[in-house]
C-alpha cells in the first residue's frame, strides 16, 4: 500500500523484491566453506611451522579461502537477519525503499551519488555480488542494492541513469 509521500514521487513503475531466503542460504553456505578451509588449514599451518617452511604458501592459500568464506558468510549472514521484506520500488520521481520497520522515500534530488562495485564472474554471480550497487544519501547513510534483489541489474542501470541525469540537471 503505497502512502500519500510515495504518490507524490509520481507514476508506479515497478517493484523489485530482494530473495533473502537466498541471501540466507549462500551465507550459510559460504561460511560452511570458510569452516572447512580453516580446519584444513590449522594443521597445515602446524606443520608448516613445526618442518622446514616449504609449505607455507599452501598455507596462506588455504587461510585466505577461509577468511573470504567467513567473512562472506557473516556478512550475508548478517544481511539476512537485518533486511526482512527488503523491496525495492522504482516510481517515476525517485525510489522507495522498504523492509520490515523501515520506509524511506527517495526522490531523485535526494541521492547524492551511486558507485557500482559489481563483480560480473561466475563467483560473484553465484554469491549476489554481480550487483554491489551502493547508494548515497544527501542526509548521510547510504543504500545498498545487490544482485539478490529481483533484476538487480536492470534497477542498478536505472538508477545509475537518472541519478546522473538528475545531478547534471541540477549543477
Amino acid at each position: 500500500m503505497a502512502t500519500e509521500a510515495e504518490r507524490a514521487l509520481g507514476a508506479f513503475i515497478r517493484n523489485h523484491p530482494t530473495d533473502n531466503a537466498r541471501r540466507g542460504r549462500v551465507a550459510i553456505s559460504a561460511l560452511l566453506v570458510g569452516l572447512v578451509f580453516a580446519a584444513v588449514a590449522v594443521p597445515v599451518t602446524i606443520a608448516v611451522f613445526s618442518e622446514d617452511g616449504d609449505g607455507a604458501p599452501f598455507a596462506g592459500l588455504l587461510w585466505g579461502g577461509a577468511l573470504i568464506g567467513l567473512y562472506g558468510g557473516v556478512s550475508s549472514g548478517l544481511r539476512t537477519l537485518r533486511r526482512h521484506g527488503e523491496v525495492f520500488v522504482l516510481r517515476e520521481g525517485g525510489l522507495v525503499y522498504r523492509r520490515t520497520g523501515e520506509t524511506r522515500v527517495l526522490p531523485w534530488t535526494a541521492i547524492r551519488g551511486v558507485v557500482e562495485r559489481g563483480q560480473g564472474h561466475a563467483l560473484g554471480r553465484l554469491m549476489g555480488w554481480d550487483v554491489h550497487l551502493v547508494i548515497r544519501l544527501r542526509e548521510g547513510g547510504r543504500l545498498l542494492l545487490t544482485g539478490y534483489t529481483e533484476d538487480a541489474a536492470r534497477l542498478s542501470s536505472q538508477i545509475q541513469t537518472t541519478v546522473a541525469a538528475t545531478a547534471a540537471r541540477t549543477r
